[in-house]
């Protein structure tokens, strides 16, 4: 038994110890793993507009300016720089250094202290990848992951992923970053010496900082390091000699390097927030922009703010796209990126009230489903019932033109006869067109919330999209979302017009002719070339728009406030115009963009200018009209007749022409079937008791609303359609309208208007069943109503007629 107990505790012993070995070695094992996806680089991303020039770089996620080597080879001087300077047998170790190992042991023993180090690249790298506390135990980890790395590496990848990480100072990581910012170029424009200086650095990049203090020391390691190339081959003696004697130039002369660029801020938060680098792994986005249309782009719009600000405009904002492949070339959000006037906002992302700028997509619509450039609009006033309340539009210029052509309809941006074509049209259809440009960005609620207010304004838009909308008419009615970068799809676009439409708006919107009404003094509506122009003034003048374009371009601005304060009056046309005039001229550098091209599909023909249809003998002015063809008029014009000189216009049009000749502004227009002498065919209305009134009605004829007997009162419903599928129709008041009673008032007076579609000589006018007036044109009657419900009747001769219900309270 003495003798077997030295023999177990042997045992025990080397059992124990074998543990502990097993264990450690288990421990090391685990400690020098690699995670493959720790290898590569996590950068932020790197911005580039279209030619690669960089717009910004994000940090990463520690803070630092990282920005990874592009795709391809290696810079091969970077990689011998950095060889000679910290690694010359990197190309023959297996991620450790014997020798190096050595040489630094045996010099720190002999100094007494660590002097020097002998970390091989892949070693450095597997510190950049796991940093943590400098101890002998960590280096033998590094060791351990050197030898792991270069089993699943090439060397190739291995210097990659070094470069990419290597810190240079100043905040700075990798050596394209630290070419960028130290000399303003990529890493594969270096030099032998400007990479010698980044390799010089990597040994102390706090103290050997360029713009620091000990600018020399950096350049003396720099000229050892050119030493080391040449003693590797990599320089010839006369090469080393001459490097020698080249200057290094940096870039900026301040304590330290010129900051990264920070352009187009807008346009790039944007680009962050939707998109991603092109490829897994890559930081690059490269964007649509172009940086020095960019950059003129911001200057215009900058150097309008002090005539802005002056009529209470405190922003703008503009969007250049090239049409063809959707792209937007130029975004500016604010007048100066910053907190003055709320400038950090993105005027061109906010969603604003478009006002008038929606107008060319209901004409163009139009066309589509059988109008011409040639027909007759009215241009009069008229109330609107809708669900949302009564709607009484109003032309810009308070004024209203009666029958009007379609073309100078558009041209004009005139409110009235754009609100009566989506009456006639229907607010479905081209609720559903605005949603084929995604310019409905609320699609909860329906086209009757909108109502007729569709036409002028009332669904929010953004610029962006509004600019995405007319890139689509210059497009050839083709519409497809914008694009910010260059790695996005394509898309050959869905139709939402014909060409043939898109064409004739086209032509309306650049015809300086069309326009003269309301813009023709206005010199940034009227290039000095061809161009489709169309503004919009949002209620209360708060948002001011200008949209341009031609075949290869769309220009749009938007001016106004961030807060939503009203301006003094500002227009469209007064206001985001001359920007675009302006934006316009940098981009097209004084010569003219290219017309527009015609489809086969349109034809022209000649029209009588104030009927839209085929000259008669007594058509003195004609003109030239676009129209699909097979549109070609074929009726010849009613409104003259050979050897007189008068307009006739349909009785429609009274109202409007009386109000002409109260103002002494009738000129040559007259009603059709009436006498030429407006004094007599404005006769005042007859009571039903007067001796010698005309009789609208022969005794005896049925009482006839519509189609059907009377109904009883209250059962009448509202013509849909405001009255235009009626022959004889009440226009106000309309059905359900409430009057309130003026204080001690017993009753209210209450002009009644009715709209004939014939030229009748007189209507007659019924009140809650009892017979009071006949009228003749304008077919008008003031009423004194008193408290209560009353049932309004008009009837002409035959019995066609119309009726409304009214409160007054």
């Amino acid at each position: 038994m003495l003798k077997w107990l030295p023999s177990g505790r042997l045992a025990w012993r080397l059992t124990a110890a074998l543990l502990v070995l097993t264990g450690l070695a288990w421990h090391f094992e685990a400690a020098s793993r690699l995670t493959p996806g720790l290898l590569e680089p996590r950068p932020g991303p790197l911005v580039l507009d279209r030619t690669g020039r960089v717009l910004r770089l994000a940090p990463e996620a520690q803070g630092g300016k990282l920005i990874t080597l592009p795709e391809g080879a290696v810079p091969q001087l970077v990689a011998a720089a950095f060889v000679a300077a910290e690694d010359q047998r990197f190309w023959r170790h297996p991620g450790i250094d014997p020798l190096a190992i050595l040489r630094a042991a045996m010099s720190n023993l002999s100094h007494g202290r660590i002097v020097s180090g002998a970390s091989t690249l892949t070693q450095q790298l597997a510190r950049l990848t796991y940093p943590g506390p400098r101890s002998y135990y960590r280096k033998l980890v590094e060791m351990g992951r050197s030898l792991r790395m270069e089993l699943v590496l090439s060397k190739d990848e291995i210097m990659r992923r070094y470069l990419d990480r290597v810190p240079l100072g100043n905040n700075l990581m990798g050596v394209e970053a630290g070419a960028n910012a130290y000399f303003g170029k990529t890493a594969s424009q270096l030099t032998i010496g400007e990479a010698a200086t980044l390799a010089a650095l990597v040994k102390a990049p706090g103290a050997l900082n360029p713009y620091g203090p000990h600018r020399d020391r950096l350049l003396a390691r720099q000229r050892w390091v050119l030493s080391r190339l040449a003693r590797l081959g990599y320089l010839s003696p006369q090469e080393l000699q001459t490097r020698h004697s080249d200057p290094v130039r940096f870039r900026g002369n301040g304590p330290r390097p010129p900051a990264f660029p920070f352009e187009a801020p807008h346009f790039v938060n944007l680009v962050l927030a939707r998109e991603r680098p092109a490829a897994p792994g890559s930081q690059r986005i490269r964007t649509t922009l172009d940086l020095p249309l960019q950059r003129r782009a911001q200057a215009i719009v900058d150097s309008h703010r002090t005539r802005l600000l002056k009529a209470g405009a405190s922003q703008a904002a503009a969007v250049i796209v090239a049409n063809r492949g959707r792209e937007v070339m130029a975004l500016v959000g604010s007048c100066a990126y910053g907190p003055r006037d709320q400038g950090f906002n993105n005027g061109a992302a906010a969603w604003r009230s478009p006002g008038s700028t929606l107008k060319p997509f209901l004409y163009a619509l139009a066309l589509d489903q059988g109008f011409t450039p040639a027909s007759v609009l009215e241009d009069v006033e008229r109330r609107y019932r809708t669900p949302r309340g009564e709607f009484i539009p109003a032309n810009f210029d308070r004024v209203s033109h009666g029958p009007i052509s379609f073309r100078e309809a558009l041209g004009n941006s005139l409110n009235l006869s754009a609100v009566h074509l989506l009456n006639l049209m229907g607010p479905e259809t081209y609720y559903d067109a605005l949603a084929g440009l995604q310019l409905i960005n609320r699609p909860q609620f329906p086209p009757e919330h909108y109502g007729l207010g569709l036409v002028v304004g009332n669904p929010e838009v953004s610029l962006l999209q509004l600019a995405a909308a007319y890139a689509c008419l210059g497009n050839g009615g083709r519409f497809a979302p914008l694009r910010f970068t260059l790695n996005s799809p394509q898309e050959d676009g869905t139709p939402v017009f014909s060409p043939e439409a898109a064409f004739i708006i086209s032509d309306i919107l650049s015809d300086p002719m069309a326009r003269t009404r309301i813009f023709g003094g206005s010199s940034a509506m009227n290039p000095p070339y061809r161009m489709a122009i169309k503004t919009g003034t949002s209620t209360h003048f708060r948002d001011l728009w200008a949209v341009a374009y031609t075949p290869d371009y769309t220009l749009a601005v938007w001016v106004g406030n961030f807060n939503g304060r009203p301006t003094a009056d500002l227009s469209g046309a007064g206001a985001a115009a001359p920007i675009v005039a302006d934006l316009a001229e940098a981009l097209f550098a004084g010569s003219s963009p290219p017309a527009f091209r015609k489809p086969a599909g349109v034809a022209t023909a000649t029209v009588c200018a104030f009927s839209g249809l085929k000259p008669g003998p007594g058509c003195v002015h004609q003109r030239q009209e676009l129209l699909m063809a097979g549109a070609e008029p074929q009726a010849v014009c009613s409104y003259h007749h050979a050897q007189e000189p008068w307009h006739r216009m349909p009785a429609n049009y009274a109202g409007w022409l009386r109000q002409r000749f109260e103002t002494s502004g009738a000129g040559r227009f007259r009603l059709a079937d009436f006498d030429h002498d407006l004094g007599k065919t404005f006769r005042g209305p007859v009571t039903a008791n007067s001796k010698g009134a005309a009789q609208p009605r022969r005794r005896g004829d049925a009482l006839v609303l519509g189609l059907h007997p009377p109904p009883p009162v209250g059962d009448l419903p509202p013509a849909r359609d405001g009255g235009l599928a009626l022959r004889v129709s009440i226009i106000y008041p309309l059905p359900g309208d409430r009057f309130l009673l003026p204080p001690r008032a017993e009753v209210i007076r209450v002009t009644s208007k009715a709209l004939c579609r014939d030229p009748l000589n007189a209507v007659t006018w019924f009140v809650d069943g009892r017979e009071v007036a006949a009228t003749g044109p304008p077919y008008e009657l003031p009423l004194d109503l008193s408290r209560g419900r009353h049932r309004l009747t008009v009837v002409g001769p035959g019995g066609q007629g119309d009726a409304v219900e009214v409160v007054v309270q």
